[in-house]
């Protein structure tokens, strides 16, 4: 690159200039030359020739750098042919790798490291998933992963290993439900009328000393909050502390807002635990103000999904898992609700099923599988909240258009230092005696059930998608541009 000034700049020869050379008796100072364009007309070239390529954006799933994969269950007997082809998985799934360049991973359960390697038969790899490198070439695990099929064909726990390390997404459809799903993904919902501007927050509040209030209060009212301030949306917060938070007022919210993302927050529907076909059937809806639960095929009478994403905490809103993490930890009816649910094996609960595969697809299902707990919310000595990276996932990284995938990462960060204290509890415990173990036993439990509670929060569709921001925002300055402008005005 070269320079030529029209005129010299307003370089007073007169000024002295010090440095932080040493002469070896004094420091070197000096003044300018009498003439400084020779020296701005010379060619600059040391940063073209020396500065590395710009990293790519840990968000941008196309760029070879982070990259995108599936991962499937290995089918037992199948040849590498066979497994190349793709011959065991629906032709929705093989047109989606196709369209991506995608590198297929396979869980093998049979294998002797399956909780920690996936294998990738095309690049002759099996990448150790705590440790591999995030990219598109072979012996890399892209850091964007979709896995496909039901809990029983991929494990919950193998999406719960890769949560802290990768962007995330599980798909559980098939048939037609599929096929929607994949067609809306491939072509971006490009006819969406899910509006950016106007997210839908309901909360119920039983206001009974249990563990609605709390959700309202540490989830529900701290992200409305966000979003209000926010001048470019117009929110709609079901309040169930104010008015009831019933499934028609969020049927209602949802029909006149078109919202693109739906926050929830209330019981996970377990029971009845004596009818297995009923609570399959139930298992995890929303329960509201008057304890209905929420009707899937009900509520997509008068509602499609169109592009939104929806988070829902809730026990069991995404799914159940067999045994359960929980197997032993608690008596009672926790105890007993942990039991009737795993006996009905590894699976996607309805709602997320539903919207996923509706006439008009939902992008992504955030939720939970098996229970969260007020322990998991707020730390019981001193009560603090523990939804910041919560809050920062579906406000500052979500409404910034940003893959829900990257924009969940916040919420799985503490994991690692969650199971790291465990470990140092568990010394602890092992040297004291007495009054001494109790609080060591404490945390023990504490980080143990925390961590898996994060690891256990999981995204249904692929971790890809993000809701598109307005029209004039992306015209006017870009994605980028716009994401910090908008973080300028919050800070100002």
């Amino acid at each position: 690159m070269t320079v030529t000034p029209g005129a010299a700049p307003a370089v007073d020869p007169g000024y002295e200039i010090t440095s932080d050379a040493w002469s070896g008796t004094a420091p070197v100072a000096g003044r300018f030359a009498a003439d400084v364009r020779p020296w701005l007309t010379q060619e600059f070239t040391v940063a073209e020739r020396t500065a590395r390529p710009a990293p790519a954006d840990p968000w941008d799933w196309r760029h070879p750098d982070v990259g995108w994969g599936l991962v499937a269950r290995e089918p037992e007997g199948a040849t590498r042919d066979e497994l190349l082809a793709m011959a065991d998985l629906p032709a929705d799934i093989r047109r989606l790798v196709a369209a991506r360049d995608g590198r297929v991973f396979r869980y093998r359960p049979a294998g002797g490291y399956a909780q920690w390697t996936l294998v990738d038969h095309a690049g002759d790899a099996q990448p150790f998933v705590p440790a591999a490198p995030a990219g598109a070439d072979a012996g890399e695990l892209p850091a964007f992963l979709l896995i496909y099929g039901s809990p029983e064909q991929v494990p919950w726990r193998v999406q719960y290993i890769l949560n802290p390390v990768r962007h995330v997404g599980r798909l559980d459809l098939t048939g037609s439900a599929l096929t929607r799903y994949v067609d809306a993904l491939l072509g971006e919902w490009r006819d969406s009328a899910a509006q950016w501007s106007r997210p839908v927050v309901w909360a119920v509040d039983h206001r009974m000393g249990e563990i609605t209030t709390l959700m309202r209060d540490v989830v529900a009212e701290p992200l409305s909050g966000d979003l209000s301030a926010d001048a470019e949306l117009t929110p709609t917060f079901v309040d169930g502390r104010t008015t009831p938070a019933t499934v028609a007022a969020l049927t209602a919210a949802l029909t006149s807002s078109r919202p693109a993302v739906v926050v929830t927050t209330s019981h996970g529907q377990t029971g009845p635990l004596a009818d297995p076909a009923r609570l399959r059937a139930d298992l995890g809806k929303p329960v509201d103000h008057d304890h209905a639960p929420l009707d899937p095929e009900a509520l997509l009478a008068s509602w499609q999904p169109d592009g939104a994403i929806w988070f829902a905490q809730a026990c069991c809103s995404a799914g159940a898992d067999s045994p359960s993490a929980y197997a032993g930890l608690f008596d009672g009816d926790l105890g007993r609700t942990f039991d009737g649910v795993a006996a009905l094996g590894a699976l996607t609960s309805p709602l997320p099923w539903a919207l996923l595969g509706a006439r008009k697809p939902l992008r992504a299902f955030i939720g939970h599988v098996e229970p969260t707990f007020n322990w998991t919310l707020s730390f019981p000595p001193n009560a603090q909240p523990l939804t910041a990276q919560l809050r920062e996932a579906l406000y500052a990284r979500l409404f910034l258009g940003r893959p829900v995938g990257y924009a969940m990462e916040p919420y799985y960060r503490p994991i690692g230092a969650l199971l790291q204290g465990y470990q140092l509890a568990e010394k602890e415990f092992q040297t004291a005696f007495g009054a001494r173990a109790r609080p060591s036993l404490d945390m023990m439990v504490y980080s143990r059930v925390t961590a898996h509670d994060r690891a256990s929060t999981v995204i249904l569709g692929d971790p890809t998608v993000a809701i598109p921001l307005p029209s004039a925002g992306r015209a006017e300055h870009g994605p980028a541009e716009h994401a910090q402008a908008r973080n300028s005005s919050q800070r100002g």
